[in-house]
This record gives C-alpha cells, structure tokens and sequence, in this order.
C-alpha cells in the first residue's frame, strides 16, 4: 500500500506509513462483506452476520460498534403494540415480571381481601330480639354471676364462720358457666346480624328450651346439694344469698319459654281425647 504523501511502499495491513507516519486509508473490503456490519468495532473473522430488522436495517444495539452479532429476542408485544407501563420493551414477557416487584394476585367478584374473616359486617341492634329472647339473657346472665356469690354459710356456735361459692364447694358448676355463656354468645349474634352466618341443627324456640332446662336443672343440683359438717358437733350449714339468686334467675330464664311449650303439648293431648282400644 502507497502513502498518499510520500509514496513510500507500505505493508498491506499497515494503518500508518512508516515513513512519515500519515494514516492509510483502509483496503477496500473484499466481495461478499456486504453481509457483515461496518468495521468500525471488533469483528474477527468467521463471525455471524448481524442481525437485519425491516428494511435491511440492523437492529438497534446489535451487528453495530458494540459488537453484538446475536438476533435479539422477540419482545412482548400486546394489543396496541405497547408494553405495560414500567417496563422496558422486551423486558416484559406475558406470566413474568422482574424479580422483587409486584405480582398482581387472582381477581374476581369473590376475592378477599388477607386476613378477613369472610363474616357479613356487624350491625348490633337489640330490636331483632324478641321480649323473650331478652328475658333469657338477662336473667341467664344473672345466673351466670351468681355462680361465684357465696352459695353455702356455715355457723359455729350461732356464729357464722365462713361461706363458699357456688364453684367452689360445685366444681362441675362450671359445665352451667360455660353452657350460660354459649348462650349469651348466641342471643348476641342474633342482635349483631340480621341473618345468622351459620345454620343450627334445631329450631330457635327448641335452642332456647333445651339450653335454659339444662341450665335450671343443674342449678337445681347444686342447690340441693348442701355441703355436709362431717359430723362436727356444733356447726350447721345452710343456703347463702347467691344460691337463692341462682336458682330465681335459672327459673325465670327458663318459665317464659318451656310454659308456653309444655301448654301447647298438654292442650294437643286435650283435644286427641282417649284412645280407642
């Protein structure tokens, strides 16, 4: 190759002439290179060609200086040819999302959000139960209070000694605090909702009847069961205030609901008359 200054013979790959150290223009490019891209980065020999989009134009960042010779891959492209809003074009791909970012959850009519409980909102209103329901609670709560008034008094000598609780000489009285408080509990969710979130085996009315006879008939046991002074010369036992009020409260919670059903039921005897033999 000739230096276009001082003509002085060059080696074929040489880009500066060794005489007076101009640069020489480069050799044309050989037949068929058309297909590679400009040698303005590094392209060894042997190298795929690049990439040509549309038009026979190559593809932003690839057969260019930076020297990338792969097709890229295809990006997403959704209806309306853009991508999402927040991702690159050809980041976003359908199903997947960047590590460490917002993965959008299942949607629907029935979707919860975490945590909630799947209950209908609470609207107390005491409207919803009827004079007996209240009746029951209230005397039912009563009951239940009772249970750790002083039941039995113990007397020395015409003296008083000491008193016990209902709970404490009864300790299976307890069964009647815990069946008091299911109750409470029931009677209050039936003011909370209009409609109860779950289903009962058995009628209201059939509830309230054999939950407030169990409850009288326990009471009942407890008051009769008097402790006994083992033989102690000198000490008697008898009923305290909080026995009393027990059994009062237990019969009123349970006189407004079990009358009227055990009336019914003797009238339907009534009007069958005798059997026929």
């Amino acid at each position: 190759m000739n230096c276009p200054q001082c003509q002085t013979m060059n080696g074929p790959d040489a880009a500066f002439c060794g005489n007076c150290g101009a640069r020489l223009a480069p050799a044309s490019a050989p037949a068929g290179a058309g297909a590679y891209p400009p040698a303005s980065g590094y392209n060894p020999a042997g190298a795929p060609p690049a990439y040509s989009g549309p038009g026979g134009q190559a593809a932003p960042g690839y057969g260019g200086p930076g020297g990338y010779n792969q097709m890229p891959p295809p990006p997403y492209n959704p209806a309306g040819g853009q991508a999402p809003g927040g991702y690159q074009q050809g980041q976003y791909q359908q199903g997947q999302y960047p590590q460490g970012q917002y993965q959008p959850g299942p949607s629907g009519p029935n979707m919860q959000r975490p945590g909630s409980s799947g209950l209908p909102p609470v609207n107390f209103d005491l409207t919803r139960l009827t004079t007996v329901d209240k009746v029951v609670a209230g005397a039912t709560l009563v009951t239940m209070i009772s249970l750790w008034m002083p039941w039995f008094s113990a007397t020395y000598l015409g003296r008083s000694s000491g008193s016990i609780s209902g709970t404490g000489d009864h300790g299976w009285l307890w069964l009647e605090f815990i069946l008091a408080l299911a109750l409470l509990v029931y009677l209050a969710a039936r003011a909370a909702w209009a409609q109860l979130p779950f289903n009962l085996p058995v009628s209201h009315e059939r509830l309230l009847v054999g939950a407030t006879g169990l409850q009288f008939l326990l009471i009942l046991i407890g008051f009769l069961a008097m402790p006994s002074s083992d033989g102690i010369q000198g000490i008697s036992i008898g009923w305290d205030f909080g026995a009393f009020l027990a059994l009062i409260g237990s019969i009123v919670a349970a006189g407004p609901v079990i009358y009227p059903m055990a009336k019914t039921y003797l009238d339907s005897r009534k009007g069958a008359g005798p059997r026929a033999y």
